[in-house]
């Protein structure tokens, strides 16, 4: 009796272990937050989601796992589908600038509005631990996945490098989002208003705007 009680406890049901697992991963944020990045490791995990850390490796395997697990979360990074939205942008409808306009916004308002993502945004450069890398990793997939979405249907002008382009916009995006945190002005602006968030989105339409000819960049409605 005393061996099916152990068994038992052992081999929970699966919505135990599915709250469990979430618990643990809400935790991640929790702890970035309030401790930064390297605070996150297996024992305060277990203590800040009430669980076992046995259960954290059974789960998960090894604390890599669970940092795969809650790099691949939603909440974290946004995916292609939130960026390009439902439905996707028809290349009739919508052109290249436009749609360049339009992704780079999205991707601001996304990380945002995501405190733990500006928490890791803005303390990663000196904090290379192994949770920055699997972050990293699943941002750096969704960001090809995308930019593959859209040059198979958006060529570039010639001579115009848009992927390095968009890239350097998104980094200047992350920069101010992740230093808005912490500080109300960079170069005289405002950064923590969503007004003058508008102003930056406005500039960087300006600067997209200088890499197509004025024919392409509205669509015919």
């Amino acid at each position: 009796m005393v061996t099916n009680r152990k068994t038992a406890a052992i081999t929970l049901p699966a919505r135990d272990r599915a709250g469990r697992e979430r618990a643990v991963l809400d935790a991640i944020g929790r702890i970035i937050l309030r401790d930064g990045l390297s605070g996150v490791g297996v024992n305060a995990l277990a203590r800040e989601a009430g669980v076992d850390k046995v259960l954290i490796y059974r789960y998960f395997g090894d604390l890599d796992g669970v940092y795969a697990a809650f790099a691949e979360r939603g909440d974290f990074w946004w995916t292609v589908d939130e960026i390009l939205g439902d439905p996707r942008p028809d290349p009739k409808a919508m052109t290249h600038a436009e749609l360049l306009k339009c992704v780079l916004r999205r991707h601001g308002e996304g990380i945002r509005k995501r405190p733990v993502t500006l928490a890791v945004i803005a303390a990663e450069p000196a904090n290379r631990t192994a949770l920055v890398v699997a972050l990293e990793e699943v941002r750096e997939r969704r960001s090809l996945e995308l930019a593959a979405w859209i040059s198979e249907r958006y060529p570039a002008p010639e001579g115009v490098d848009v992927t390095a382009i968009g890239m350097i916009a998104g980094a200047a995006i992350d920069y101010l989002a992740g230093r808005a945190r912490n500080i109300r002005v960079y170069g005289g602006i405002e950064i923590k208003t969503d007004k003058n968030w508008e102003r930056i989105y406005s500039a960087i339409d300006q600067m997209i705007d200088g890499m197509f000819p004025p024919s392409t960049r509205k669509a015919r409605r």
